[in-house]
């Protein structure tokens, strides 16, 4: 029992005897020899793990180099030095997912370099730059290289079109058509091949002279809504002459009229009614959805502000000097807050090249009381700028035909004038049930201010 004590630290013996060898580890020494143990395996544990990461690292950046190194040699390989294109591609390894991005330029002459090699001078060669990255490492490994053609691109009497197309992205757009015209001098120039992956094509060995150069490819359009788009260059003999375009798969969109009015009897709109859609970009565009809707839209990548009604911004003005703006179609002109503190809020919509969507346009709605038989109706803009009405100087009229019943109406937002076709007869606002005012004149105010899209 005295020896088991011993052992434990527990010491029975009179005071100042000494503990002989076999006498054992107090409590306290035994919790010293685990402690340092511990703070020695956790180093050893932590050597060998970055032992481990290095060593991956390390391999997966030997499998990365042999990647790239493999894909340039495969390019340098390749007879057209033309063929040789950016490209992003995955190579799985040993369970590991490579990522390959394949970064492709022209050089000229005059050192410029570009995807298609547009600029002054002449193409001279190519650089190839390939970046490999892999989960865990975003920057990866990369190394390059540079191609010469087999023989000579520019004939020093003769020259080069080369033709570079970007979409809204401002990445390349890859199987548009170019279509090359002489105008004055030159000669017929063979239909270059179809854009590449960075967009670009060539005409090569082009006489001397001026030329059109046209694109186009189906269901696309260029930033001022143009499916086919061209430009006139001329030639120079020794040279390369650079041409490029903006140009990318259209957007097209269903216009939902009136999406804010959901009760009631189904309105009817104008059938003439106009449509503006705004870019930032590259300003108005506008059409009558009588003959288009859906409509196609260059995809910005800013969105496009839209609504019913001839949009005119101010400071716009007739041949005499007179205002011809026509702000309050815009909901977002009403900058003046109402009684419920609203203001209005244009309306918009992103696109995607490509891809089609449905874009709900809200309009103001106006309820009529019965009417005699069946009539033409027209609607006139007011410029009286009623209760926060930005107002129209430009004055538009819009028509319903074969009105009867008791009519339910959908127009533009502002001030307008209601009236009967051929007839004697006062129509009569009993309601709007989108928001707005019945004047004491007899015109109708729809105000946009606290309508969503």
């Amino acid at each position: 029992m005295n020896r088991i004590r011993l052992v434990l630290g527990l010491d029975t013996s009179t005071s100042g005897r000494r503990r002989t060898s076999d006498q054992g580890l107090t409590l306290v020494e035994v919790m010293v020899a685990m402690l340092v143990f511990t703070i020695i395996s956790v180093a050893v544990a932590m050597s060998l793990g970055n032992s481990l990461v290095i060593s991956k690292n390390s391999r997966a950046r030997t499998v990365a180099v042999n990647l790239a190194s493999q894909d340039l040699d495969l390019q340098r390989a390749v007879a057209d030095v033309f063929a040789v294109q950016t490209k992003t591609w995955v190579t799985p390894v040993q369970g590991t997912n490579y990522t390959i991005n394949r970064q492709v330029n022209w050089v000229s002459s005059s050192t410029a370099t570009s995807a298609c090699g547009t600029g002054t001078g002449t193409l001279q060669f190519k650089t190839v730059r390939d970046t490999v990255t892999w989960p865990g490492n975003a920057t990866g490994v990369a190394t390059s290289t540079v191609l010469a053609p087999n023989g000579r691109i520019n004939d020093p009497t003769l020259g080069t079109i080369v033709v570079a197309v970007t979409g809204a992205s401002g990445a390349g757009v890859s199987g548009v058509t170019a279509t090359i015209t002489p105008t004055s001098g030159g000669a017929a120039v063979t239909t270059p091949a179809l854009t590449d992956a960075n967009g670009c094509t060539y005409a090569l060995k082009v006489t001397p002279g001026t030329y059109t150069i046209a694109i186009s490819r189906a269901g696309s359009l260029d930033i001022k809504q143009n499916a086919t788009v061209s430009t006139s260059r001329a030639v120079t003999a020794g040279t390369a002459t650079s041409v490029s375009f903006t140009y990318d798969a259209a957007a097209p969109f269903t216009l939902k009229y009136a999406s804010n009015y959901t009760s009631g009897p189904t309105a009817q709109l104008p059938n003439n009614l106009d449509v503006t859609v705004t870019s930032t970009t590259a300003g108005q565009y506008s059409f009558k959805p009588g003959t288009t809707n859906p409509v196609s839209l260059f995809p910005f990548t800013s969105p496009y502000v839209i609504e019913t009604g001839a949009y005119v911004p101010a400071g716009t003005t007739t041949s005499t000097g007179a205002d011809a703006s026509c702000l309050n179609v815009d909901p977002g002109q009403w900058t003046t807050a109402n009684a419920a503190k609203a203001v209005g809020t244009s309306f918009t919509a992103g696109s995607t090249p490509g891809t089609a969507k449905t874009v709900n346009v809200p309009m103001g709605v106006v309820n009529l009381s019965a009417l005699t038989g069946t009539l033409g109706i027209t609607a006139t803009s007011v410029n009286t700028k009623p209760a926060g009405d930005p107002g129209c100087a430009a004055t538009t009229t819009y028509t319903f035909n074969a009105v009867s019943g008791s009519p339910t109406l959908a127009l533009p937002f502002g001030t307008w004038r209601l009236a009967a076709v051929a007839s004697i007869l006062t129509l009569n606002a009993t309601s709007i049930p989108t928001g707005g005012t019945i004047n004491s004149d007899g015109t109708v105010t729809l105000d946009p201010r606290g309508v969503t899209q």
